[in-house]
């Protein structure tokens, strides 16, 4: 999808481009935020098959993330998790849709995604030890190894991005290649595929942002 030029109302306005990439991941922002919004309105006492999937999910993150924390109850944490796991689930199937990107092939999309889990992992572990008791952590177990310690949490931040953008962006050019030897069935069989490896990688990356919060969370020297 091509982008969109904005033109200012204010006269001698050059305008400025909108991406495509960025106008397909509001969208799909828009339609899953609004499908949930339909999905909370149907929640009952006695549930259907889909809600006891989704209540089993939410416990399944729940208590791992209360294993993980060291915490009796890890709500606090879920919806963060969940948003990035549906949102990179969302992003993997709107790549079986026609003319659409996946938003997570996109470099921009996944460094996002991964600086909200650096900053979200630092802010959780700052509330629960305050300034002081949470960057002193950072020091230990001598001050030798702040900056190792620093720089260890600058690089798996875009290890993070890395890994999302370069095993998503590798599908689609696999999928881009096949159109042209065989644009009839085997892209579909790669599509399928393309399915699942999006629901492996919103698995890792949430797995992961489960590490980094228990990390920030637990007691002192847990980093």
């Amino acid at each position: 999808m091509t982008g969109i030029l904005v033109q200012p109302p204010l006269p001698g306005g050059t305008g400025f481009p909108i991406p495509g990439i960025v106008l397909e991941t509001t969208g799909m922002v828009a339609v899953v935020g609004l499908l949930g919004a339909l999905a909370g309105r149907r929640v009952r006492e006695h549930p259907s098959e889909w809600q006891a999937a989704l209540e089993w999910g939410y416990r399944y993150l729940e208590d791992l993330l209360a294993q993980v924390t060291g915490k009796e109850s890890g709500h606090q944490y879920v919806p963060l998790v969940a948003t990035l796991a549906v949102f990179i689930l969302a992003a993997a199937l709107m790549g079986a849709l026609p003319l659409l990107d996946v938003p997570t092939a996109n470099l921009n999309t996944a460094a996002a995604l991964a600086l909200v889990v650096f900053f979200a992992a630092h802010y959780y572990g700052i509330r629960e030890h305050g300034w002081g008791g949470y960057f002193r952590q950072f020091a230990e177990p001598s001050w030798i190894l702040v900056p190792i310690n620093v720089l260890g949490h600058v690089t798996r931040t875009f290890s993070l991005a890395i890994r999302l953008f370069a095993n998503m962006l590798s599908h689609q050019v696999i999928i881009a290649v096949l159109l042209l030897i065989a644009p009839l069935v085997v892209p579909v069989i790669f599509e399928l595929f393309g399915l699942f490896v999006g629901a492996l990688q919103a698995y890792i990356f949430t797995l992961l942002t489960i590490v980094y919060i228990g990390g920030a969370v637990r007691a002192q020297g847990a980093l």
